[in-house]
């Protein structure tokens, strides 16, 4: 149960560097919460994966010594730790999904703010391609006249 509570704390220690690292490299918090979901998750199924290694290694001991009751005890003690690490990997799953979804809507928030600036920047009191210009003289790309004779 101990080496579960370390490999918690493991996990939760790498997701706190990685927040406070990637705040200072990262231009928004949606993004530098995806990363920080990212990381955790993949500590996280790493944990599990390692505890699904030691647990079969363990099958096996028990196939070749049944006989061996300490053997029994590790298999339940283990089984548990199988479980709650799916449990908390499962968890950060949801948590990136959650935090990636929330980073496409902000990206989604800047694009339609981005279009929205690029069509106020236009005169609204002109019409089509003269909605481009800033003055009612000004020439557009393409209609500079022809000045060589």
């Amino acid at each position: 149960m101990t080496s579960i509570f370390r490999k918690a704390c493991a996990v939760f220690a790498v997701a706190f560097a990685a927040v406070l690292s990637g705040c200072t490299s990262h231009p928004s918090p949606q993004q530098t919460m995806v990363d920080d979901r990212y990381m955790m998750y993949k500590e996280t199924y790493k944990a599990y994966k390692e505890a699904e290694e030691r647990y079969l290694n363990l099958l096996f001991n028990i196939e070749r010594m049944p006989e061996e009751e300490e053997l029994w005890i590790m298999k339940r003690e283990q089984m548990q730790e199988l479980l709650q690490l799916r449990e908390l990997m499962l968890q950060a799953r949801g948590e990136l999904d959650d935090a990636m979804k929330t980073w496409e809507s902000h990206l989604m928030e800047v694009q339609s703010e981005v279009k929205k600036a690029k069509v106020q920047q236009y005169n609204p009191n002109f019409k089509g391609r003269d909605a481009q210009r800033t003055s009612p003289g000004q020439l557009l790309p393409g209609e500079v006249p022809n000045t060589r004779r």
